[in-house]
């Protein structure tokens, strides 16, 4: 039978139903469309371009309105040079910041970005993509290989800007651009070139090169009358300053007697006239409406990139006036900024206040008027209202009729099948959606049974009937149910949702089916994928786990046998169970949270505490489940290290053992150095002065032979340093500007005499192409040239040797070193046999014994040549002679002195007044020739064996200069340098500023750096070269003002005060006595402490053997210490106890005195 249409009322609740899941998915469904955008700008915030865009961008896309999420990135390629460098570093730091985000679109501005995005799209954002605009020289072809990219593309039209110009001012003969050389000016730069090409061939186009902002202003200063100026892109000047806004425009105008153009919107009102000027914001707009359509789903390869800029003609009124520019000749659509108001616009306020008082009463009558016909009205519809009842009755009639044709549609087209039957199961009504569902097409559904006829075999009969037993008692029934269609027995899963209601005043059953088919295929296939990530995570090699606060709730087998447990144990504890004593959970949460929080994932190396109490290293990683909510759960996933962290303690190790075992080495060779330099200064000065006595011929030739011999072993000493420092790759070349072709004369021409005393010729050729001033190592090429020059020398018995010197080509090492030279020693002596050629250049390597020699030279020579960018190669056939050739780089020399070959070997000018030197020794033969050589060149001198007495001589005394030994007893060179630097100008120390020279046995130049560090003026290495010193003498005393004069040696001095009326020794005063500050005292104090604690145990055990004279010597140097401190009590009963040692006096208990003063002392120093 045909089914009739039923009451309205029996539909209300389904559709009510209908109505309310739709509003609630509602909010779901929009959050699930939010979209995340990131806009990547080339310029930087505050760029008035960039800001114009952006705000283009936001106008349209209105991102608080519609949920998107706006990321912004600023690449500031106009503040910051843009390089291969910077670019890497944008490119990690974009990787690392958007990494996991999910991004719909990537919005880019002007050239860099776009040129950025190019390269690095499919590495950084593979997938998304990308809307540009503001891009300069656009050819489609850069999109070939990027099918995600589309957008605007810029075009700044200076050539309309230029013919309005020539309309303005006919008679223009030339046009001055004002371009930046930046990345981006360079290209509006050549865009402009293109626009002028075929502007009239009688105007020039001049450029304002890469220059100055103010020589640029000059030149706009001298400007002729008939010229324009074009202001184009200028950012930034040739010395790399930044100018910000409108600052260039309003520098221009102001120096310019000509009108000034320009082709950005934004430097209008800052003085140019104006012209076709370009709009960002409209270019934003324009990329906005592209991303639209891209983010609604259509692909940017079907979207034409938009070729043009937003420009309009835009003029300035006080511009164009201050240059008499006639008005009519502008465009015809052209707007005028800052043009004199109008009377009306100037008193428009007034006005309108006016106008609204008058309209307000014209309501206010209107009202009135409109009230009284109101009520007229109201009067007459209330008479009429009783013959309009009836037509309003049958009205509500025909809607009622109509609403129940609207719910019987909706009620048909449900996207759920909806049954209605009564409580024996017959079915009453259904809607269209069921007779598809069930295939019932051109059938009575009356006659079915929705238990026998549209039920699977699978479901029981009797589960059905007591489910519609309860529905009819008033209990709403929701359930899965497996369904069959009528005709082909198809069977298919569905949902059915079954309520009570009244139809046609009976009971009955409203039954709702929807098809789940798909639903439940998707849940077997996620129940499917569920047991594989089981599968994978129980047979994983790194242990996996999650956590909810501080509790594990579940955890994999290798994760639990990482350290020792089983699952079962380890889950429900907290992190504490493997933390251990390593670390507190609290700590480690608070670790953990912070870096979870803020990135969503948590990275660490640290220990933890196996079942058996064992140290396990783990590299663990957690990612949270919902970075807003971490109470949803930390997914952690870990791998033991602990062997790998084994091994990198091994290394460790093993690499802290061979640092100490090099710097055990320099240690060592440092000692060595100084101990036998010490003696060797002694042995070269006692021999050069006894040289210079009477002495018989054998006598003479006996101390040059041992002259020669001590030379010869500092040269094996100076080998074996160097060596030892190129192995350790400690060695540091000098770079300062020297004179080449005179460098290489002076040293050449010191082996010259060796040569001529074996009868050889030596020839040096210097050619044309060397350049005079280059900045390198003098010194260390000397060596390279003494040493090859030198075993020319020493190999040759007949014939000549030839050192060449030219420019060399080829590549050279880096940027800087671009100037090389190469050399070559070309002798005519016994050759080199061809099985030693391979190893002549390694240390110890010697052709023969014949000649001695360490075999280091050629070794050194080698390293100090590869130092210097270069190689070394060397050609020998015994019995004909040598060629040593070898090539050096020089970085660029830009101020070299002009050198004078005579003051090479001059002998130091003896001095032009008295000098007193105070020399600084403890050692009594070093004392002896040093005092010997400054007498021999003229000077005076006073002798110091600890720093003390040096600080206690200078209180006393005046004196020009110091020869300062970095190694004393007592109190050091260095420090002794420090604390008279620190000294007050006028204190104890009258001159804090007394030139000092450094003089030790060490010869690494650590110990030269580390003296000069200290404040000493100069420094010589033992043996020390006297002539040297002379001429450090007379040029550090020349530059020196003359010390005060010493007292006539008539003066008679104050006789000391007795003891008793000395004042008693603090701290306070000694620090004001010594003249230093509170650190250096404090140095004082722990050296003078210790060295009277070790004096006064030495003193007492040679009073008590009864040995008078060390009693003595101790003595004199307690009193020296004493009176460096300013403890002057202490210093005279030492000075009394030493006078009674030498038999002068009787000792009489002063060591007794002694004693109890120091030990009185140290309790003030404790």
């Amino acid at each position: 039978m045909q089914l009739s249409v039923r009451s309205p009322r029996v539909l209300c609740p389904f559709l009510l139903a209908v109505l309310a899941l739709s509003v609630l998915l509602a909010p779901a469904a929009r959050a699930s469309d939010r979209k995340q955008i990131l806009l990547l700008n080339s310029y930087h915030q505050g760029f008035q371009w960039t800001d114009e865009v952006c705000l283009g961008l936001t106008d349209v896309l209105r991102p608080r309105e519609t949920g998107i999420t706006m990321h912004v990135e600023y690449m500031d390629t106009k503040r910051v040079a843009y390089n291969a460098h910077y670019e890497q570093q944008l490119l990690n730091i974009y990787a690392h910041k958007y990494k996991g985000v999910p991004l719909d679109l990537i919005l880019s501005t002007d050239n860099a970005a776009y040129d950025f995005l190019l390269r690095h799209h499919d590495e950084l954002f593979p997938d998304i993509p990308v809307v540009f605009g503001g891009v300069n020289f656009f050819r489609p072809d850069q999109l070939e290989n990027h099918p995600l990219f589309t957008g605007v593309a810029e075009v700044l039209d200076a050539r309309q800007t230029i013919d309005c110009a020539l309309r303005l001012r006919p008679g223009t003969k030339t046009v001055y651009v004002v371009n930046d050389y930046t990345w981006s000016g360079a290209a509006v730069r050549k865009s402009i070139e293109e626009q002028l090409r075929g502007l009239d061939p009688e105007v020039t186009v001049v450029f304002s090169g890469n220059s100055d902002l103010a020589d640029i202003l000059q030149h706009v200063d001298r400007l002729p009358t008939n010229a324009v100026i074009l202001l184009s892109v200028f950012n930034r000047d040739k010395s790399g300053r930044f100018y910000d806004k409108s600052e260039v425009a309003q520098a221009v105008s102001a120096h310019a007697r000509v009108p000034v153009f320009g082709i950005l919107k934004g430097d209008i009102g800052h003085g140019i006239v104006g012209g076709m000027l370009s709009n960002g914001h409209d270019q934003g707009q324009a990329m906005a409406q592209i991303a639209l359509h891209v983010m609604s789903g259509r692909s940017p390869g079907e979207i034409p990139v938009l070729h043009g800029s937003a420009y309009a003609p835009v003029f300035d009124y006080v511009q164009l006036k201050r240059f008499d520019l006639n008005l009519a000749k502008l465009p015809p659509d052209s707007a005028i900024s800052n043009r004199p108001e109008s009377f009306y616009r100037e008193h428009s306020a007034v006005l309108l206040g006016v106008v609204g008082f008058g309209a307000l009463q014209t309501l206010i009558i209107l009202a009135l008027i409109l009230n009284i016909t109101r009520r007229r009205r109201a009067e007459k519809e209330l008479r009429t209202a009783h013959r309009t009842l009836e037509e309003r009755v049958k009205e509500r009639t025909s809607e009622l009729r109509q609403s129940e044709e609207v719910l019987r549609t909706i009620f048909d087209f449900s996207y759920d099948a909806i049954i209605i039957h009564d409580g024996s199961g017959r079915i009453l009504e259904v809607n269209r959606r069921m007779i598809e569902m069930f295939g019932l097409e051109g059938m009575d559904p009356s006659g079915v049974s929705l238990s026998r006829d549209l039920s699977s075999r699978e479901n029981p009969l009797h589960s059905m009937a007591g489910t519609i037993r309860e529905v009819l008692g008033g209990k709403p029934r929701h359930l899965e149910w497996r369904a069959r269609r009528y005709r082909d027995h198809l069977e298919f899963d569905v949902e059915v949702h079954l309520t009570r209601i009244i139809y046609r005043g009976e009971e009955a059953v409203l039954v709702n089916v929807r098809d789940i088919s798909e639903r439940k295929e998707s849940e077997n296939a996620i129940r499917q994928n569920l047991v594989k990530f089981e599968a994978i995570l129980e047979n994983s090699l790194m242990g996996i786990a999650m956590s909810v606060g501080r509790k594990i709730v579940t955890i994999n087998r290798r994760g639990a046998e990482i350290f020792g447990y089983s699952t079962d144990e380890i889950q429900n504890n907290t992190l504490n169970l493997l933390l251990g004593h390593y670390q507190t959970e609290d700590d480690f949460v608070v670790a953990a949270k912070s870096a979870l929080t803020e990135r969503g994932e948590f990275n660490t190396e640290q220990a933890f505490r196996s079942k058996n109490g064992s140290t396990i290293w783990c590299r663990m990683y957690a990612k949270t489940v919902d970075r807003r909510d971490l109470s949803k759960g930390v997914i952690w996933a870990w791998d033991d290290v602990t062997e790998n962290r084994r091994a990198q303690e091994d290394l460790l190790r093993t690499r802290e053992d061979a640092e100490a075992a090099n710097r055990a080495k320099s240690e060592f060779l440092a000692a060595m150095s100084h101990e036998i330099r010490t003696p060797m200064n002694a042995i070269v000065g006692m021999t050069e002065i006894t040289l210079q006595t009477d002495l018989t011929e054998d006598q003479r030739d006996y101390l040059k032979t041992v002259k020669d011999s001590a030379q010869h072993l500092l040269s094996i000493i100076n080998d074996i340093l160097d060596l030892s420092k190129i192995e350790a790759r400690k060695l540091e070349l000098d770079h300062v500007d020297f004179d080449l072709p005179f460098h290489v004369k002076t040293t050449i021409k010191g082996l010259e005499l060796q040569a001529r005393q074996k009868g050889l010729d030596m020839a040096l050729q210097i050619d044309g192409s060397v350049p005079h001033c280059v900045k390198g190592d003098p010194l260390s090429l000397r060596q390279v040239l003494v040493n090859l020059a030198g075993n020319a020398v020493k190999f040759t018995h007949r014939g000549s040797i030839t050192i060449r010197v030219r420019a060399a080509a080829g590549p050279a090492p880096d940027e800087s070193r671009t100037v090389g030279v190469a050399f070559a020693v070309e002798d005519t002596g016994i050759g080199i046999p061809r099985e030693f050629l391979d190893s002549i250049f390694q240390s110890f390597s010697q052709s023969t014994r014949a000649f001695g020699g360490t075999g280091l030279g050629l070794a050194i020579c080698k390293q100090l040549i590869s130092l210097m960018g270069g190689d070394i190669r060397v050609e020998s056939t015994v019995g004909k002679g040598s060629v040593f050739s070898f090539t050096v780089w020089f970085e660029q020399g830009f101020s070299c002195p002009m050198p004078d070959e005579d003051d090479i070997h001059r002998r130091p000018e003896a001095p032009t007044r008295p000098v007193r030197v105070l020399v600084a020794e403890d050692n009594d033969v070093n004392i002896m020739v040093t005092t010997l050589k400054l007498e021999d060149l003229g000077y005076s001198y006073a002798v110091a064996k600890t720093g003390l007495e040096v600080l206690d001589l200078l209180k006393r005394e005046p004196f020009d200069l110091i020869l300062m030994d970095i190694e004393m007893p007592v109190l050091d060179g260095i420090s002794t340098t420090k604390a008279i630097r620190s000294a007050v100008p006028g204190g104890p120390i009258a001159d804090p500023n007394i030139p000092i020279i450094g003089v030790t046995a060490h010869a690494l130049k650590e110990f030269r750096d580390k003296s000069l560090g200290a404040g000493m003026d100069d420094y010589v290495a033992k043996p020390v070269d006297f002539n040297e010193l002379a001429v450090i003498i007379n040029r550090l005393i020349g530059a020196a003002p003359a010390p005060p004069q010493p007292p006539d040696a008539g003066t008679v001095q104050a006789e000391a005060e007795p003891m008793d009326a000395l004042p008693p020794w603090t701290p306070e005063a000694a620090m004001e006595h010594l003249g230093v500050d509170e650190a250096i005292f404090a140095d004082f104090l722990v050296t003078a402490k210790t060295e009277l604690s070790l004096l006064t145990e030495e003193l007492e055990q040679a009073t008590g053997a009864g040995d008078t004279a060390k009693a003595g010597e101790l003595a004199g140097t307690v009193r020296s210490v004493c009176t460096a401190i300013g403890a002057n009590a202490a210093a005279l009963t030492a000075a009394s106890l030493a006078a009674a040692c030498a038999g002068k006096g009787d000792e009489n208990g002063l060591f007794s005195r002694l004693r109890e003063e120091i030990s009185s002392l140290m309790k003030i120093m404790d």
